[in-house]
């Protein structure tokens, strides 16, 4: 038997390293439900330049987050705890990429998600989406500069960075989007490591109940994970359900 290969933790995979040791801390509820994406399906098919669905699931979520000021809080913890509202609706999106051959997950944010239309939305998530992680003028040049650092000064220059409330709601976003539906898995229940984070399965066709008939539909898992310090599931409830009633009525904001 050939012996073990041991190696230094990737430079990649330093960012999810932090990020993870700060979502530790969070009191992590989770939420599902079943979203039927006929809508969906037919607003990409009737637009000019169709949207991702989790660019849907983005604007979505800003609008029902709009009436909902407690969830867009920002905890900091400490001997005397602190909730920090933030006027804007910001959303962090997650995108699979490779750095030296290895990969990994990278964060963008989408800012005033409020203030954006579903074709605003797209264009923020493209530019991530097609971004380099090695260009050193795209967007994620500033991650590059931190993942080649020795882990703790990445650590301590993170801490720095999301001290400031209102900075780590633009950095991390008042809320957080990660998809799998790329891939046949039914849902992802994600880790956060602010008050909110939403989970996008796969599309699939699956038997729904119209009218007391059964119809074949596209359906995903929306999944819900919020801090429990910040929000309780009452509140958690009625913002999935709000989130799952505008996706599934889809309309132009």
């Amino acid at each position: 038997m050939s012996a073990p290969v041991t190696t230094p933790l990737p430079a990649a995979r330093r960012g999810t390293y932090i990020f993870l040791e700060e979502a530790r801390r969070t009191a992590h509820v989770y939420l599902m439900a079943e979203v039927d994406a006929s809508a969906l399906r037919a607003a990409r098919a009737a637009a000019e330049r169709p949207a991702a669905y989790v660019t849907y699931v983005v604007k979505a979520a800003a609008d029902v987050l709009e009436k909902y000021p407690e969830a867009r809080a920002v905890f900091r913890g400490g001997r005397a705890p602190r909730l920090s509202v933030q006027p804007s609706v910001h959303a962090k999106v997650l995108f699979d990429k490779t750095v030296d051959g290895q990969r990994c997950v990278a964060s963008g944010t989408v800012p005033d998600v409020q203030d954006k239309d579903v074709d605003g939305v797209q264009s923020v998530i493209d530019v991530y989406k097609k971004a380099r992680m090695e260009d050193p003028e795209g967007p994620f040049a500033k991650v590059r500069t931190l993942q080649r650092l020795p882990l703790p000064v990445f650590r301590l220059l993170y801490r720095v960075m999301t001290r400031d409330p209102a900075r780590r709601a633009l950095l991390q976003g008042t809320f957080a989007v990660t998809s799998i539906g790329h891939e046949p898995v039914g849902a992802i229940l994600p880790l956060i490591s602010g008050t909110l984070g939403f989970g996008v399965g796969n599309i699939a066709d699956a038997p729904r109940v119209r009218a007391g008939e059964v119809v074949v539909a596209p359906v995903f898992t929306l999944s819900l994970v919020f801090d429990h310090r910040v929000i309780d599931g009452a509140m958690a409830a009625e913002i999935l359900a709000g989130v799952k009633n505008r996706l599934e009525n889809w309309e132009p904001a």
